[in-house]
């Protein structure tokens, strides 16, 4: 029967090695990886021993960029029910000082370490000759291993629209530009004129194309006064002009009113993850949380490279 963290595996990759405990030195592998972010790892490595010649077998081998290396051991006792004990230390402290490639050895559990076994990884620098042991718990995860950690995401975004298709504009002519639109009413038979023009461009004086509204309006129509939901101000266009019927009219500039609606949305991001692993370290610290979305990315190479994408 699957122990819980197997359980895990089957559900996440599909199936399960062929191999007992080998689910569980993969996941090792992973999780060594998450520590290191990154670096070469391998799992199920082979390494001869310089004194013994015996070939040594490394459920978790991790070489750092700066040419130290790591061997790691990995034991999931939780269908017996029992603790990592002293002789599963021993074994691991036996191989140190035999395989010169390696610098120090650590230790993933599933169900914790006994005091003795705590107390030989506390000195076994002294035992193996000046490399260390590292103890970590990598186990099913729970609410109070996952103190601290950000679960939810929320994201409020506050936006105000410019709605220009409802807005005002109207001109503020010079005294020129008004003096040629009184020209156009007929002497003694109009004093009003309604002239039905559209205004994209402004002019120079030659006639020139200088500007268009949406270059102009691109950079925006500054403050928006809350109360009114409005922007209100003007842009100044001094030697700028305007065609009506065919006539160049200056201006001083462009006043607008523009109204604006103003949204909110809130959005959520949550791990909704059906299953998670947690790393912790010899203290009980947790160090990180393997989500099954997390442990999905990673795959093995036929050498037991650890890859992922």
């Amino acid at each position: 029967m699957p122990s819980p963290i197997e359980y895990i595996f089957k559900e996440i990759f599909g199936s399960l090695p062929n191999k007992k405990g080998t689910a569980y030195e993969q996941l090792a592998a992973i999780a060594m990886y998450e520590l290191n972010e990154g670096s070469n790892v391998k799992h199920d490595d082979r390494l001869r021993g310089q004194f013994s010649k015996s070939l040594y077998q490394l459920d978790v081998h991790h070489q750092n960029e700066n040419g130290t290396a790591i061997m790691g051991e990995a034991k999931d006792y939780s269908e017996q029910g029992k603790k990592v004990g002293r002789d599963d230390l021993q074994k691991l402290g036996g191989a140190l000082p035999d395989i010169k490639e390696i610098n120090s050895g650590i230790f993933f559990s599933a169900t914790g370490y006994t005091k003795p076994a705590r107390q030989y990884a506390e000195a076994a620098d002294q035992i193996t000759g000046g490399k260390p042991i590292s103890l970590y718990e990598l186990k099913v995860s729970s609410e109070e291993a996952e103190e601290g950690f950000v679960k939810t995401f929320t994201i409020n975004i506050h936006a105000s629209v410019a709605h220009p298709e409802s807005g005002e504009f109207t001109a503020a002519f010079t005294t020129d530009g008004k003096d040629v639109l009184k020209s156009l009413l007929k002497k003694g038979i109009e004093d009003s004129i309604i002239v039905n023009e559209g205004v994209s461009e402004f002019y120079d004086e030659t006639g020139a194309v200088i500007l268009s509204i949406e270059e102009l309006t691109s950079i925006g129509y500054g403050d928006v006064d809350t109360e009114i939901n409005c922007a209100h101000a003007c842009y100044w266009l001094p030697e700028h002009y305007i065609m009506i019927e065919g006539m160049l009219i200056s201006i001083y500039g462009l006043e607008y009113k523009i109204p604006f609606s103003f949204i909110h949305r809130e959005f959520q991001i949550t791990d909704d993850s059906t299953h998670r692993l947690v790393i912790k370290d010899e203290n009980g610290k947790s160090l990180k949380i393997l989500t099954d979305d997390k442990i999905r990315e990673y795959s093995f190479d036929n050498k037991g490279n650890v890859i992922k994408p």
